[in-house]
């Protein structure tokens, strides 16, 4: 057998060898063959040359050609192997071509022919695949492939029988029954092992890596176990063999102590005390002592806002309670759960569509719709045949899709683009400003705004003009403010009444007007900075080269390049000799000087002088302090907590820290002292409970069998 294919190999080799020489060429919209020397070896008559599938090549002096949308082959003697007679002419490498003919109008089956167009394996399969001098051969029965195994001659090895069979090499087959379970077989079609295997590797130095309950082991080409599935992965290289153990998760107290253990990649919390855990690439969902409650058989899970699951298998989704019990089938391409409703695409008898559902299974749209947006409260947007409309919570239609596109809405006002004009219409479709050129924006439930060229229209429903103008305008949620030329700003309410307006003697001067802090606004002006009041009258002159806003009665000042701090009566209360500030807050804020940063107090005095690369406020009263890339704690007072030494730290709510060193986890006080060792790849808080999840990964090593 070996000696047979290696001869094969070798006349294979020096056949597709003497594909180089030839090429093709092109006269008046038709195909035809030269060789090197620019002799012609099949005229420019046929509509392709070489394969269906874009390929060319000669194969022992033979290749396909394509007349009147229909495949034959042809070698070079511009002799007819076949008719033009098939659909598809496939090379699949080897002395054989795969071929689709149409049986009858309804029907298009699969064979094999070889390079003389002798059929080889008969037209009854609906796919065939070569591998090596073996064929799989499949047939569609309703919705699914059942999978065969021939020699080239269409002698049968394996019944059409299985859900899938797979080449692994080394004249070894995977074949996978409907239940999921695998089998090795060899190349004459006998099993050497059971159905008990998930999955199984292509054959590398004569093993394989078996996949069986989530776990990897090794099996050699005669089905012996050289190795249990208890690893997390193996690989096979080239020098070696390698594994790591599964991934192991603990529930720790505060004090290190050990509360429960299990095996996952990844743990989720997902609130209620629960977590989606993952291993292998499927997802479950495990209690707070890691108890799985929904087995680990998914391939996504989420939880949503009523604490049921978003579940995904097979490319399908569905909905699934704690329980495990089924919400909404695993039959939808997408889905999306908003309270009690929910947002699903399916596909009915073939067709596409959106629906709304809730949350016992009952459709509540009775058609199916192009597309149909998030809930806002009141409908949901949906679009069919590419026009817009709503839906209500009830899946009752109760705005028609006649419209362009439906924009904003306030209360039962919606405003909508018909036929290519703006109008206004209320939920029972009744038009409360009629169809029109002019550009309109829904303001609340009585005021819209009309553009007209530069104006600015404030109008009721009832048509009346409530304000006009060509200003600039920001709209807020019950009022307007308006620029005028000159700076000045008015804020108009909804009725058109002014209620506020910036009219100041610097204000109308002013480059810049900065926002309002503690009663007082920064200006610009030639260049400098100062301060004016609520009714703009100069307050600090503009002396400043920069300024920040005021907090706790300071403001940072920039003088000679330099900051320091003043109060409100412009008393400098400390000196610009900083080369940056933070604002302060309870007392205390970050500053920079020579490159260093520390922490100053409102009467000047450094709690803690500058000699940190960084420094990083978390909190009103602790600050992450960095030195050469290491991280440490101080709090508000200037009192060093925990040295930096560690590569990143985070505090909790509970006053403790979770401290990383070189890709290591740990907790520790804010007093420094170590009560969850930095050995852990992860460490994540559970405030609930008061409780660490803890990760510890496993290193590859050097397996021995």
């Amino acid at each position: 057998m070996w000696r047979t294919m290696v001869i094969i190999l070798i006349s294979l080799c020096s056949i597709i060898g003497k594909a180089d020489p030839y090429q093709l060429f092109e006269e008046k919209g038709k195909y035809g063959l030269k060789d090197q020397q620019g002799n012609i070896l099949i005229p420019a008559s046929f509509e392709a040359l070489g394969w269906s599938d874009g390929s060319f090549s000669i194969i022992g002096e033979v290749t396909g050609y394509k007349l009147k949308e229909q495949w034959g082959l042809i070698n070079l003697k511009k002799e007819f192997l076949t008719k033009p007679d098939y659909k598809t002419i496939v090379y699949p490498g080897g002395d054989r071509v795969i071929v689709s003919k149409q049986i009858n109008p309804a029907q298009v089956k699969t064979g094999c022919l070889n390079l003389t167009g002798q059929i080889k394996i008969p037209f009854k399969y609906d796919a065939i695949a070569i591998v090596g001098l073996r064929a799989i051969v499949m047939e569609k029965r309703g919705a699914h492939y059942f999978y065969g195994l021939t020699d080239l001659e269409d002698r049968q090895l394996v019944g059409l029988q299985y859900k899938n069979i797979r080449p692994l090499g080394t004249l070894r087959f995977a074949i996978e029954n409907w239940t999921g379970k695998t089998a090795l077989f060899t190349e004459q079609g006998k099993p050497i092992t059971e159905f008990e295997i998930d999955s199984i590797s292509i054959f590398k130095n004569n093993v394989a890596v078996i996949y069986q309950n989530l776990k990897q082991g090794l099996m050699n080409r005669e089905g012996e176990i050289k190795i249990k599935p208890s690893y997390r992965e193996i690989k096979i290289t080239p020098e070696d063999i390698i594994g790591r153990m599964p991934t192991e998760w603990k529930v720790l107290d505060g004090e290190n102590h050990e509360l429960t253990i299990s095996e996952a990649d990844d743990l989720i919390p997902a609130g209620d005390q629960l977590h989606i855990i993952t291993k292998s690439g499927k997802y479950g969902v495990a209690d707070s002592l890691l108890k799985i409650v929904i087995l680990l058989e998914y391939d996504y899970l989420t939880r949503e806002s009523n604490g049921n699951f978003i579940a995904k298998k097979n490319k399908q989704y569905g909905l699934i309670r704690i329980n495990n019990s089924i919400l909404l089938p695993l039959r939808f391409d997408t889905l999306t759960a908003q309270g009690n409703l929910i947002r699903v695409k399916e596909n009915e008898l073939g067709k596409s569509g959106w629906a709304v559902y809730d949350t016992f299974g009952i459709r509540k749209t009775t058609r199916a719709y192009d597309w149909i947006g998030p809930y806002n409260g009141k409908y949901f947007p949906v679009q069919n045949h590419g026009y817009a409309g709503a839906v209500n919570r009830y899946g009752e239609e109760f705005i028609h899709c006649v419209y362009d596109s439906l924009l904003a809405f306030f209360g039962e006002q919606i405003s909508v683009k018909f036929k290519g004009l703006s109008g206004i219409i209320n939920f029972n479709e009744e038009w409360l400003v009629k169809p029109q050129l002019l550009r309109l924006k829904l303001l609340n439930e009585d005021r819209y705004l009309q553009f007209e060229d530069k104006m600015v229209f404030l109008k009721d429903f009832e048509g009346k003009t409530i304000y006009f103008t060509d200003n600039k305008i920001k709209f807020k949620v019950d009022f307007m403010i308006e620029t005028l030329p000159d700076g000045i700003e008015k804020t108009v309410d909804y009725d058109g009444r002014i209620s506020a307006r910036t009219s100041t003697p610097m204000a109308e001067y002013a480059d810049e007007i900065l926002p309002e802090s503690e009663g007082l606004r920064g200006f610009k002006r030639d260049g400098k900075y100062g301060f004016i009041d609520e009714r703009g009258r100069l307050r600090i002159a503009n002396r400043y080269e920069a300024i920040q806003p005021f907090k706790e009665g300071m403001a940072a000042v920039k003088l000679n390049h330099k900051w320091g701090f003043i109060n409100s009566f412009e008393k400098l209360i400390i000196q610009p000799t900083y080369d940056s500030v933070g604002e302060f807050i309870e007392g205390a804020a970050v500053v920079k000087r020579a490159n260093q940063f520390g922490i100053l107090r409102k009467d000047g005095k450094l709690i803690l002088t500058n000699r940190y690369d960084s420094i990083i406020r978390i909190s009103s009263q602790q600050f992450i302090i960095i030195s050469k890339a290491l991280q440490g704690l101080a709090d508000k007072e200037g009192q060093v907590l925990i040295e930096p030494k560690y590569d990143n730290i985070t505090v909790l709510e509970n006053n403790y820290l979770i401290a990383e060193r070189d890709g290591k986890f740990g907790l520790i006080s804010l007093n420094g002292l170590s009560t969850i060792p930095l050995v852990y790849d992860q460490l994540i808080y559970l405030p609930q409970k008061n409780q660490y999840l803890a990760k510890k990964q496993a290193d590859w090593k050097k397996i021995d069998y």
